[in-house]
């Protein structure tokens, strides 16, 4: 990743220096620049989408490996054990040793014969052992083959958030432009402020939990500047990643509310009202006729004025860090690493939540004991 930043804010200062950031630009043209610059968003986050997919089915071959590595670790040693036992019994006289067995044989042919049968035992179990061992390698490989693929996958991801981030502090731009010409240039000017530090952060920093949350000040600092054409503050989501399962996808403009004033025993009923709805669940989906994972909980809060992104790591960003015990009904639950989390729900008392699962299943409530989330997150 650090090879790659160089180049994108290369790329970044060349866009900046080729539109010329200048205050008499007209306000077509601005609009049109500004077009341009969601138009890049929207084909990074597709970039972003798809690399969560793969990241999502590494993840899965991820946790397969491991647990075929255990089950192998746990056969090998169980016959190691095994073979030790008969060692041990090849040394003594005892009733029902090797040597009881052998010292009992009736005649010259049956000693022959039993010496035979115990040969063929022992080759046996150390043939076993050996294709034990072999398997054991290759499931190890083939995890060290994922293991890395998925690392590539992820750096992939953090370049493409760099570029968001960038992108994000170049609508800004355009956007401070504009709100020149409408005389709100103060009110810009401080989100692009804003925007370019947290751009910044996203770029030095090495904690990914700190760059999602950087990355959603920059996205709400975009925004926060009021379009011309429109009385409504518009959200422009500049962020797309992966852990998980991922299920990310675009997210519509809407209005935003602080989460202050949302009452959350509203956000639980609604949330349940979902499960009697037979509503299934769609890749990419936030409507009744189909949703995700981060598309329920998008679609929920936006009932009450709350706009999240579509996406469960840009969701993080949105929320304030919390164990699952102090999870109070309406927060979100997590699973996954914080800023690398892959799957999202809705808490509503109890020990249960409101989620889509994945596909082939409709929206439904689930328990805690029964799925257990990683972390939970209350709206800020």
């Amino acid at each position: 990743m650090k090879k790659r930043r160089p180049q994108l804010l290369l790329a970044a200062v060349v866009f900046l220096t080729s539109i010329g950031l200048t205050y008499n630009v007209s306000a077509s043209k601005t609009d049109e620049q500004i077009s341009t610059v969601n138009s890049k968003i929207e084909q990074t986050q597709a970039s972003v989408d798809q690399a969560q997919k793969t990241i999502s089915k590494l993840q899965s071959q991820q946790t397969k490996d491991q647990a075929e590595i255990h089950s192998l670790s746990k056969n090998i040693n169980a016959r190691k054990s095994h073979l030790a036992q008969q060692a041990r019994s090849a040394q003594t006289n005892d009733t029902g040793s090797l040597i009881a067995f052998l010292t009992d044989a009736k005649s010259l042919s049956d000693a022959i014969d039993r010496v035979a049968t115990v040969a063929t035992m022992v080759n046996a179990n150390n043939q076993t052992l050996s294709e034990q061992k072999s398997d054991k390698q290759k499931v190890v490989a083939d995890k060290a083959s994922v293991d890395a693929a998925a690392a590539k996958e992820k750096s992939l991801t953090n370049s493409l958030n760099q570029q968001l981030a960038d992108l994000a502090v170049q609508k800004v731009e355009l956007k401070v432009q504009k709100s020149k010409e409408d005389a709100d240039r103060k009110k810009a000017e401080d989100a692009l402020a804003a925007a370019k530090k947290a751009a910044q952060t996203v770029k030095t920093t090495k904690n990914q939990v700190t760059a999602v949350q950087a990355v959603a000040t920059a996205s709400k600092a975009a925004a926060s500047v009021t379009d011309n054409n429109s009385n409504k503050t518009t959200v422009q989501t500049a962020y797309k990643t992966s852990n998980s399962s991922n299920d990310d996808s675009s997210s519509d403009n809407t209005n935003t509310t602080s989460s202050s004033s949302v009452n959350t025993s509203s956000v639980v009923a609604a949330a349940i009202s979902l499960t009697k709805m037979n509503i299934p669940y769609v890749y990419g989906g936030s409507s009744l006729s189909g949703m995700d994972c981060s598309g329920l909980t998008m679609y929920v809060y936006s009932m009450f004025g709350v706009s999240l992104p579509h996406n469960t790591v840009a969701q993080e960003g949105y929320v304030n860090y919390e164990s699952v015990s102090q999870a109070q009904p309406g927060d979100l639950l997590f699973w996954g690493s914080k800023g690398a989390s892959y799957h999202v729900a809705i808490y509503i008392g109890g020990g249960q939540f409101v989620h889509a699962p994945t596909e082939g299943e409709n929206v439904k409530i689930s328990s805690i004991s029964g799925f257990p989330p990683s972390f939970a997150g209350r709206i800020k």
